[in-house]
């Protein structure tokens, strides 16, 4: 039987409901006996009301929300070093030091399950993580890549040979939590600096410095070949045709996991809506008028619950001065 897993999820304000959305579909297709502790990174800006709390602990179910903890993002070590979307993306990797199985799975709010999934789907059967590699040569993303690869000391050589085939950095995004404590240490000591103020002051991407350090300072490539397919609808293709796509691609391949990015469910237009709708009724995960009414919901609250979250983090970095 393969080890239980800690699945870490990350939320700030305008995806609370996508959040409920992922709870529901871990309780109806996750593998309890896979889980040991479900953490939700809360990184609202005034922190995750009791009502959102107990909306998400309803979704995971009996079963599973004995299992959860909520931490704020803050409480990690994040505050006053960065934040907002470094900030979350810091927190991703100082959570390893609360993790207490061998590996944790970290999930952006977007994820939801569409089918079955357990352990086997995450860590293979030798203990290492699930996960693809793929070219970083047009990437919109390969400077950042390259600047994390210098930083961590390679060569142009490397470099050049890494942004040719280095792993993916798609949630759901499976580490092995020792070699992430590993690493948090390794990066303090050769700094000087907690972890949060050097992520921030070199301008670092969590996923890329995770499997950068494991490849050039710890035990090699960090994922085992295999991806974890997981379809997202982005908001560059929230339109029919891109909500079609994606979702002909987890039927081809099977994927358990899927995706949709709160811009592109806030901007989509009703034919695309209607796609992703009719996979969640197919999928069992609501039915068609709930569907219908979660969607409107959503997008009549993005731009108001965007702009209370701009609005409180510029008031709390007001009062930490």
């Amino acid at each position: 039987m393969s080890a239980a897993l800690t699945f870490v999820t990350v939320v700030f304000e305008p995806e609370l409901p996508l959040l409920r959305l992922q709870a529901r579909s871990l309780r109806r297709f996750l593998d309890p006996a896979c889980v040991a502790q479900l953490i939700v990174l809360d990184n609202c800006a005034r922190g995750m009301g009791r009502g959102a709390r107990r909306a998400v602990l309803r979704e995971l179910g009996p079963t599973l929300a004995p299992l959860a903890a909520f931490i704020r993002a803050k409480h990690l070590g994040v505050e006053g070093a960065t934040e907002g979307w470094r900030g979350q993306q810091a927190a991703k990797l100082l959570v390893s030091r609360r993790v207490r199985t061998d590996h944790f799975v970290v999930l952006d709010a977007k994820n939801h399950l569409i089918a079955a999934a357990g352990a086997v789907d995450l860590v293979d059967a030798d203990g290492v993580a699930r996960g693809g590699t793929h070219p970083y040569t047009t990437h919109p993303l390969r400077a950042d890549l390259e600047r994390t690869l210098r930083y961590l000391g390679a060569d142009d050589e490397r470099v050049q040979e890494l942004v040719a085939d280095f792993p993916r950095t798609a949630t759901p995004f499976v580490m092995d939590a020792r070699l992430a404590r590993r690493m948090l240490d390794d990066i303090e000591r050769t700094s000087g600096r907690p972890f949060a103020a050097e992520f921030e002051h070199a301008r670092l991407l969590e996923f890329f410095l995770y499997s950068g350090w494991s490849i050039l300072r710890g035990e090699g490539v960090p994922v085992d070949g295999e991806p974890i397919q997981s379809p997202i609808v982005w908001p560059a293709h929230a339109d029919e045709q891109g909500a079609a796509d994606a979702i002909e691609h987890a039927r081809a391949t099977g994927a358990a996991w899927f995706a949709v990015h709160r811009r592109a469910l806030a901007r989509s237009d009703r034919a695309t809506r209607r796609r992703i709708i009719a996979l969640w009724v197919e999928r069992g995960l609501m039915d068609r008028v709930e569907a219908a009414r979660f969607v409107r919901r959503f997008r009549l609250a993005y731009l108001p619950a965007t702009g209370r979250a701009r609005l409180a983090r510029r008031l709390s970095g007001l009062a930490d001065r």
